[in-house]
């Protein structure tokens, strides 16, 4: 009797939910849904967000122009939502120097291990966007493009990719390649944030 496969959506969750929950509890992140937090802590947090989303979007960018999947993710690139809302706070976006290593994308397991990363923040980030606007007045169209990310289809949007990831659920290598480096993509999270807390005089 062969044994079922365990979906890789499963089996990512599983393997990245003590990074997961780490980020969820890294100051910068967990002071969104509070009443409180300074608009410069805020602004860190754009900066470092840019940093990391600018490096890895190119990374995915360089790999798919070489290696074309079947999947469109011209329409989810975010690093421009996060320089509009720099943009708006009249920051010029600069790469912050986050002494991390992010991964290498040079293969479709690498893709998909950023991608579950990069994809299912979006939907902690529509939770955010909504607690922004009611605590703070942030926008769409006022610093909070890229919180709020896909609007109305984050739903839609994460199913489809889930559809795609569990596609490769029975390629052993893949799988293997996806959740080390969804894992490492978490833990450069983890550390940039770390690295660029703004810490009392």
């Amino acid at each position: 009797m062969n044994t079922p496969t365990i979906e890789l959506r499963t089996r990512l969750r599983d393997a990245t939910a003590p990074l997961h929950k780490q980020l969820d509890q890294q100051p910068l992140l967990a002071a969104l849904l509070g009443k409180e937090q300074p608009l410069a802590h805020y602004q860190q947090l754009l900066g470092t967000y840019y940093s990391l989303y600018h490096q890895l979007e190119s990374s995915i960018k360089a790999y798919t122009a070489q290696q074309p999947i079947d999947f469109d993710y011209q329409t989810r690139y975010k690093a421009d939502f996060l320089r509009q809302d720099l943009a708006y706070w009249q920051i010029t976006p600069e790469l912050l120097i986050c002494q991390v290593t992010l991964p290498n994308i040079n293969s479709l397991g690498h893709l998909l291990g950023v991608l579950y990363v990069l994809e299912g923040s979006t939907l902690g980030a529509n939770f955010i966007a909504q607690h922004l606007q009611q605590s703070y007045g942030y926008t769409h169209s006022t610093g909070s493009r890229f919180f709020s990310a896909y609007g109305e289809q984050t739903q839609s949007h994460w199913q489809s990719f889930i559809s795609y990831l569990n596609s490769f659920s029975d390629q052993t290598d893949i799988a293997t390649q996806a959740i080390e480096t969804a894992c490492h993509s978490f833990a450069c999270f983890n550390q940039a944030l770390t690295n660029s807390q703004i810490r009392p005089h």
